[in-house]
C-alpha cells in the first residue's frame, strides 16, 4: 500500500493535481515544470519512472527531460550515489565529468546534488544532467534534469532552484508531517 500510495501522488503531482491534505507514509513532493507534460511513466519491478519533456517535444527527440525515479524499498548510501554520480566511467562518452553540488539534509532526509556531463561521438547525443537523489527511510528518490544542448550557468541555476522544491515527507514521523 505504501508503494502505491507514493506512486499515485507522485504522478498525480507531476499532472499538476493538488492534494489538499490525506497523504499517507512516505511521499515525494514534486511538481510538474511549466510548461512540460507528462510524456512516460511506468512502475514496475519496484520502480517508478516518470519522465516529463516540453510540451512540443517527443520522447524521440526531446531536448529538454525531467524525470522521477522512486526506488521502492531500496535504500543506497549516499557515497555510493556519489561516487557513481561523481566518478562517471561510460564507453560511449568521449569525454565525461561529474561533480557533487551539494549534500546536506532537508526535512530530516539526507541528499546530494550532482551535475554530470558526457559528450559522445557526432554520431550519438551528448547528454548534462542534474540529479537530486533524496535517501528515505523507504525507499530511494531521484528527480534528474537533464539536457541534449549547451548547458548555461544561468540554466542550472534556474534547475537547482527547481530541485531545491523537491522533497520528502512522511506522516508517520512528527516534524517530516506531509501537506
Amino acid at each position: 500500500m505504501r508503494r502505491l500510495l507514493g506512486a499515485v501522488f507522485a504522478l498525480l503531482v507531476a499532472s499538476g493535481v493538488s492534494f489538499a491534505s490525506g497523504l499517507k507514509n512516505e511521499n515525494l513532493l514534486v511538481g510538474m515544470p511549466e510548461g512540460y507534460k507528462v510524456a512516460f511513466s511506468q512502475n514496475k519491478n519496484g520502480l517508478l519512472v516518470s519522465e516529463m519533456i516540453p510540451r512540443g517535444q517527443s520522447l524521440k527527440t526531446w531536448k529538454d527531460m525531467v524525470t522521477v525515479q522512486i526506488h521502492f524499498s531500496r535504500r543506497v548510501p549516499m557515497k555510493v550515489l556519489e561516487k557513481q554520480c561523481t566518478q562517471v566511467k561510460s564507453p560511449i562518452c568521449k569525454l565525461q565529468d561529474g561533480r557533487l553540488l551539494k549534500k546536506g539534509r532537508e526535512n530530516g532526509y539526507e541528499f546530494g546534488l550532482f551535475l554530470t556531463s558526457c559528450t559522445t561521438t557526432p554520431a550519438s547525443k551528448s547528454e548534462t544532467v542534474l540529479t537530486k537523489a533524496i535517501l528515505g527511510n523507504d525507499s530511494t528518490y531521484f528527480t534528474i534534469k537533464s539536457w541534449r544542448t549547451k548547458v548555461r550557468k544561468a540554466d542550472i541555476a534556474k534547475w537547482s532552484g527547481y530541485l531545491s522544491r523537491v522533497k520528502v515527507c512522511d506522516s508517520r514521523i512528527e516534524g517530516r508531517k506531509c501537506p
